[in-house]
């Protein structure tokens, strides 16, 4: 039981009349009368107190929480309360995650149940552990106040972030993609399957009119294309070392698998099939490509538990198994790091080996960080070794991306923000050109 403000505010009171009986002695019975009557409406108040069985509490959520995005939780209490009461709900989310709020005041009214809400983040993948929500209700009269531990322990999976192929679908339907970095292609027209015959626009070029179906008509007539459909995408996860790194609070493993699982998305809604390999010293997954939303579940359900290893990645061995099991002309998403020089060529050697039958391409997770400390100007000793340390990275990483372009290899090294934008975009240019 807990004494509120307003009862201290009337021992207070009877408190002050016991000083102020020092000079007038009569004041003192003043003082027994009032703190024995704020004694009898605090034992009234207490008498007032539900009991724990007139609550009820429960969570609502997804059945799965997506890594690093916001998710939205609520708590409803349903309770048997005959008359208003104030209180505060207090949750216990998992602490290593973040969340705006979680504490909440809130008035309880009769038959009504209390919902509220707050957004949690998670950081990292796996398990989840959600401990019991506390409830803290005032007497009617607000002096005194009870404290309740409501059972709602619970365990919820972390998966990669499956809001963003929401928020994806959404916008889509919508017509307002750009809200998330991406660009309008037109793809009908573009490609080398043919679709159909259409009359010419102005906008048309010459090289798409159809001379034959002109003279039978007696009007130019143009061909459409559409983009090559049943392509193959293969997403190769780097699991080694480098990607336990994190960059803005969250490991470069789990940012690259979430943008590869938005790939993943965007790939099957073009009738693509999509695959993808984990690997660092050995191959730890490999799911050949498949088309189909289906897919996306299966990809989504194995890899979600994978975590990265302190161990070096070994890129050729990676090479070598694929090869033996995928020999199809694909696009080979590459998720790796170029931070330390001696990986960056065995990575080179590797992506060499691959673009002799296949378009790859090489994403990695720039720091935002390193850029601003190579700019900045020291002032002290630390300062200076940073900016020189990270001036050093800088340079390798950009040589690195420099030897991938020469070799005719694209290299995408773009902030967490913005991964997943300049991935797919690259990738929807790429099947407007017929690339693959």
């Amino acid at each position: 039981m807990i004494l509120l403000p307003r009862c201290w505010v009337l021992f207070g009171f009877g408190g002050l009349l016991a000083l102020l009986a020092v000079a007038h002695p009569p004041l003192l019975w003043g003082a027994v009368a009032v703190d024995g009557m704020v004694a009898v409406l605090v034992l009234v108040d207490v008498l007032t107190l539900p009991t724990p069985r007139a609550f009820q509490v429960r969570r609502q959520h997804d059945h799965v929480l997506s890594l690093g995005a916001r998710n939205r939780v609520e708590i409803v209490l349903e309770h048997t309360l005959a008359a208003p009461r104030y209180a505060r709900l207090r949750d216990e989310p998992p602490p290593d995650m973040e969340w705006d709020t979680r504490e909440f005041a809130v008035k309880l009214l009769p038959n009504h149940p209390t919902t509220v809400a707050y957004h949690l983040t998670p950081r990292y993948r796996g398990e989840a552990r959600f401990e019991d929500i506390f409830l803290r209700v005032e007497g009617r009269l607000r002096l005194v106040a009870q404290t309740y531990r409501l059972p709602a322990r619970e365990r919820v999976p972390v998966y990669p972030n499956l809001l963003q192929m929401r928020e994806y679908d959404l916008l889509r339907h919508r017509g307002l993609l750009r809200q998330m970095g991406f660009r309008q292609y037109r793809l009908r027209g573009i490609g080398s399957e043919f679709e159909s015959l259409r009359e010419y626009t102005p906008d048309d070029e010459f090289r798409k009119i159809d001379w034959n179906a002109t003279a039978r008509r007696g009007k130019l007539i143009v061909r459409d294309y559409q983009t090559e459909r049943s392509q193959n995408i293969l997403l190769l996860l780097d699991a080694g070392r480098n990607m336990l790194a994190e960059v803005e609070g969250m490991r470069k493993f789990d940012t690259v698998l979430n943008t590869a699982l938005m790939l993943a998305y965007v790939a099957v809604q073009m009738d693509d099939k999509v695959g993808a390999m984990v690997f660092a010293d050995e191959v730890d997954q490999f799911l050949p490509p498949q088309r189909g939303r289906a897919q996306v579940a299966h990809l989504t359900e194995r890899l979600h538990a994978v975590q990265p290893r302190l161990v070096e990645p070994d890129y050729l061995y990676a090479v070598t198994y694929l090869a033996r099991r995928w020999r199809k002309r694909s696009l080979m998403v590459f998720f790796t790091d170029l931070i330390d020089p001696d990986s960056s060529r065995m990575l080179l050697h590797a992506v060499g080996a691959l673009r002799k039958q296949h378009l790859c391409v090489v994403v990695t997770v720039a720091d935002p960080r390193l850029r601003a400390w190579s700019q900045q100007l020291p002032e002290n000793p630390q300062m200076l070794y940073r900016r020189a340390i990270s001036t050093q990275v800088l340079t390798d990483r950009f040589a690195a991306i420099r030897t991938l372009e020469r070799m005719g290899v694209h290299a995408i090294d773009s902030a967490p923000e913005t991964l997943v934008a300049d991935l797919v975009n690259y990738y929807m240019q790429v099947k407007t050109r017929g690339g693959i």
